[in-house]
């Protein structure tokens, strides 16, 4: 089993960002890990594939956002924040098992 870590970064504006996969996946996302720069910020979650279907979402976080998964990716994903309580810094982390 290889462990592939999906890093990105992004900083919201308007309380929203919207981020593309640095190159085309595939294997297993086993883990999604979010990490606002504050850890009171509340906002939703929600990653689409490149044909513009939702694959997972998450509403009403707060702070740090870490869930097991098991969702197959392929191609390049579309990860958004939307309705954040502030503008900030954004660590995004896809582990994926290829």
């Amino acid at each position: 089993m290889i462990v592939h870590s999906e890093y990105i970064t992004g900083t919201t504006s308007s309380g929203a960002l919207s981020v593309n996969t640095q190159q085309s996946l595939m294997g297993i996302v086993r883990e999604i890990i979010i990490i606002p720069a504050t850890g009171t910020t509340d906002y939703n979650l929600e990653i689409t594939n490149d044909n513009s279907l939702i694959v997972f979402s998450s509403s009403s976080i707060t702070g740090d956002f870490i869930e097991e998964v098991a969702l197959p990716f392929r191609g390049i994903y579309t990860i958004a924040i939307s309705s954040a309580t502030r503008d900030e810094l954004f660590e995004i982390n896809l582990m994926i098992e290829e």
